[in-house]
């Protein structure tokens, strides 16, 4: 099992793997603590999702004036 997906994430698709996630949860496929632990997930990477919104939107307004440290970065 991986841990890194590579599919792209995009709110749509969060939203939908969230609904997939409560149908589970109606029909008792998953508990309640399961589904709790999918949610914060999703939210996490609904946090990602809005941070580079952010930066892009920083580095349209400001362009190479603006120095980022960027997360995605090897060391």
């Amino acid at each position: 099992m991986s841990l890194v997906s590579k599919k792209q994430a995009t709110i749509k698709c969060i939203f939908a793997h969230l609904c997939d996630q409560m149908d589970k949860l109606n029909s008792n496929v998953i508990t309640v603590e399961e589904a709790k632990a999918q949610s914060n997930l999703a939210k996490q990477s609904n946090n990602l999702l809005k941070y580079e919104l952010d930066k892009a939107i920083a580095k349209a307004k400001f362009g190479d004036e603006l120095k980022l440290n960027d997360i995605e970065q090897n060391e």
